[in-house]
């Protein structure tokens, strides 16, 4: 009887049903007009405020570094792209002149964009779903997938990510950024979000750095703050944090959320 859900108390009874449907619940969710109004998959297994009208909670940032950053033409990587909403937004700001390619180790997500990509009215920039990580090598290594959010996934290589319990692993192939260049068009702007991966994928990318030159909005764990900041003073970046309204504020080292830019392109 313990299993039974109607043996249940009514607050647990609706908790659970909540979990079920949450953690099974697949929608079509529309970006915003000045992003085309495209409808794309989404999922609260990702990030439970997907549930929520708009797109400020669970990708504000995103939104704006994408009307602020991506222009007519441009070619656009996303690394550790989820359920692609930035992808999507970039590849509307770059048009049917652009190309965006976008980069997710779990399946279940890669294919999602997949089938978001296959409804995508006209306008938008051709968009590249490729299922892989991101790291210092060619490899097979071990995507940990948490129980809540599984916008947290991250490589179980990486030490202090706090994505909290591990549901499952599943195993995935990782690639560098330079491999990525050699198979890509050279990037204008790349996003990159791999909780706690980040050094390791530059530390992979050196053409990147040093011969693409690419405007770089990446998400950088506490954990790696100084040493990414360095790689980036190296390769003559200047980082910045992004406010609210999209002004940029100098840093002399990695935040959470960076802005980093080539001297050249600052």
């Amino acid at each position: 009887m313990g299993n039974n859900i109607n043996s249940m108390p009514l607050v647990f009874r609706i908790a659970r049903v909540v979990r079920v449907a949450t953690g099974r619940l697949l929608f079509k969710k529309r970006l915003p007009a000045r992003f085309g109004a495209a409808r794309i998959y989404v999922t609260p297994r990702s990030d439970i405020r997907l549930l929520k009208p708009g797109w400020k909670d669970s990708a504000g940032d995103l939104l704006l570094v994408a009307g602020r950053y991506i222009r007519n033409g441009f070619c656009v990587w996303d690394i550790g792209s989820n359920l692609g909403i930035f992808s999507f937004c970039a590849a509307f700001k770059s048009g049917s002149g652009g190309q965006c390619y976008s980069l997710e180790a779990d399946p279940k997500y890669a294919e999602l964009q997949n089938r978001t990509v296959s409804r995508l009215p006209g306008g938008y920039a051709r968009v590249t779903v490729l299922c892989a990580a991101i790291a210092g090598e060619i490899a097979l290594l071990e995507l940990a997938i948490p129980k809540k959010g599984h916008a947290r996934n991250h490589l179980a290589i990486v030490s202090g990510n706090s994505a909290g319990e591990i549901e499952s692993t599943k195993q995935v192939v990782s690639i560098t950024g330079d491999f990525l260049a050699k198979h890509w068009k050279k990037p204008d702007f790349v996003k990159m979000d791999v909780e706690g991966a980040e050094l390791l994928a530059l530390e992979g990318a050196p053409w990147l750095l040093e011969e693409a030159r690419p405007v770089f909005y990446i998400e950088v764990c506490e954990e790696t703050q100084k040493q990414v900041s360095a790689l980036f003073r190296r390769s003559n970046y200047r980082m910045f944090r992004l406010a609210a309204d999209g002004t940029e504020q100098a840093v002399e080292s990695c935040v959470f959320n960076t802005l980093a830019k080539p001297v050249e392109k600052c």
